[in-house]
């Protein structure tokens, strides 16, 4: 391991990055870190994964890197982990090495992070990203426009930081409370695919609410990090292998947490809702899992009170802190046991209505508890219906 000068008794972030046969990437990525972040607030820390490209020698030559050299490519989460055992920060960031950093992207993010005393961790959007994380409305076709794009995007404004359920790992900073309450990365995922989703349930289930900062963008390439650069006879394979990892760690992670495969994806039901959906309304969304849904609409109309009832504990602890939020067995006794004589403008039956034991009574319980103008949204395997409070 190389170790430049320590920064000791210092507030500063701990950038983690990990490098693997991606030498241009990690050059830019790094680069735009030294460009667009304050001297002396930051320290970068880089685990190179058993490059073969010269990233490895490049490396040794910077002065301003803590470097691990790993003589094998032991995957993401253990390699992350290494970086965080060494870190010295105030917080950590785990930042991919495919991406570039943008002016005040770091002061924003640690604005976010620092907010609340509940807030563990935040990210922020780009252009190549799943978990809604990604916009298109940031238009450059260069690293100068890139700067320039990202210089009038990137203005700090608190009423843009959004609670979100997950947090995608490619940049995803986190306070060193949480690392040393929860611990590392699961390398159970490993070479990785849904540590970071893993990661952030560990950091609700602790109690600590996630941010999204939307007033901070940065580029990602997009997997470069994870795979490494490939010639087109090589891709084929790779992307063979690459999804039997991800329905390996899929399945280990639906089995580790007891959730549905559609745990963090918007129903077509609440986004059809979503666009009739007036301000101050009271919202209650049915059979709501980990309540993503409730997350995604706070994001679209942070006037809306938003309600739900979902039959996991795990959901409940997951979204409690951040919407009132209930679990139980039983949807009828559970609307009368937490929302007992209140009304709702919309309520939202998620999943096939049709084969849920008595179904049908559950959508007349329901319709009783709608307002005067208020409308019940259910559907079944083939349609979304919509049912008003009265005939």
């Amino acid at each position: 391991m190389k170790d430049n000068d320590k920064v000791e008794g210092k507030k500063l972030t701990s950038i983690i990055i990990l490098s693997y046969n991606a030498l241009e990437y990690t050059q830019l990525c790094i680069d735009s870190i030294r460009k667009h972040t304050r001297p002396g607030t930051y320290e970068i820390i880089v685990v190179d994964n058993a490059s073969k490209d010269g990233s490895a020698e490049w490396l040794k030559q910077q002065n301003d890197i803590r470097l691990i050299l790993n003589q094998e490519n032991v995957g993401f989460p253990k390699g992350c982990n290494q970086g965080m055992k060494i870190a010295q920060g105030t917080e950590m960031l785990l930042l991919n090495n495919d991406t570039i950093v943008t002016p005040r992207w770091l002061d924003n993010m640690l604005a976010a992070l620092y907010s609340g005393a509940d807030i563990g961790a935040v990210s922020c959007l780009t252009n190549h990203c799943s978990n809604e994380q990604s916009i298109s409305n940031v238009e450059y076709e260069s690293l100068e426009g890139l700067e320039e794009a990202a210089e009038k995007f990137n203005q700090q404004d608190s009423h843009k930081w959004y609670p979100w359920l997950l947090l995608v790992g490619f940049c995803l900073m986190f306070k060193r409370d949480v690392y040393e309450r929860i611990g590392g990365l699961d390398e159970a995922f490993s070479p990785g695919n849904f540590e970071d989703d893993d990661y952030c349930l560990r950091m609700r289930q602790a109690g600590y609410e996630l941010l999204l900062c939307g007033d901070t963008y940065i580029h990602h390439f997009g997997s470069v990090a994870f795979s490494g650069k490939n010639n087109p006879e090589q891709q084929l394979e790779k992307e063979r292998k690459y999804q039997q990892l991800i329905e390996r760690n899929r399945a280990y992670f639906l089995q580790k947490w007891e959730v549905t495969e559609n745990y963090h994806m918007s129903d077509e039901m609440i986004t059809s809702m979503a666009d009739e959906i007036e301000q101050g309304k009271d919202i209650l969304i049915v059979n709501c899992d980990l309540a993503y849904n409730l997350f995604w609409l706070h994001r679209r109309n942070a006037s809306l009170r938003l309600y739900g009832l979902t039959d996991s504990e795990i959901g409940m602890q997951m979204a409690g802190r951040t919407f009132q939020v209930y679990a139980c067995k039983d949807f009828r006794q559970g609307l009368a046991a937490h929302f007992a004589g209140q009304k709702f403008d919309r309520i939202a039956l998620l999943g096939n209505a049709r084969i849920m034991p008595d179904g049908e009574k559950l959508i007349q319980t329901l319709r009783a508890s709608l307002s005067d103008e208020g409308l019940l949204y259910f559907g079944d395997a083939e349609h979304v219906y919509r049912m008003p409070a009265r005939d």
